[in-house]
């Protein structure tokens, strides 16, 4: 799954497999080797693959089709505010509240997007 995933971000960011190895410390046949699924990226180019394509290492393992943490955080919310009955010490969430709870989870997406272009 690694090697489908790093050839379709490389193509939707324009990149060549050179620039790539180059961005990422290693050589084109190096990098050329993940894609073609001869040789795992060990972790710390996986971290490195991860900052420059702006997404989660799981996804680029096919443990995950969420691209980002971003993506994720705004999953799981969705999932919270469409539960039925959902309470807080025994009370029912209003909508207000729920929908303050989306803005938090929004920000703290954003937040985490802006984090992970800075590292990188």
């Amino acid at each position: 799954m690694y090697a489908n995933r790093l050839k379709e971000l490389r193509l939707k960011h324009g990149y060549t497999m050179e620039e790539v190895g180059r961005k990422i410390g290693i050589k084109k046949s190096s990098y050329a080797s993940y894609e073609s699924r001869y040789r795992q990226p060990p972790l710390e180019k996986l971290k490195s693959l991860s900052k420059l394509y702006g997404v989660s290492v799981d996804y680029i393992l096919g443990l995950s089709n969420e691209r980002s943490t971003a993506e994720f955080m705004q999953m799981r919310l969705k999932e919270v505010c469409l539960k039925r009955g959902l309470q807080w010490d025994g009370l029912d969430i209003s909508d207000d509240v729920l929908a303050l709870l989306e803005s938090v989870l929004d920000r703290a997406s954003q937040q985490q997007v802006a984090d992970d272009n800075q590292i990188s």
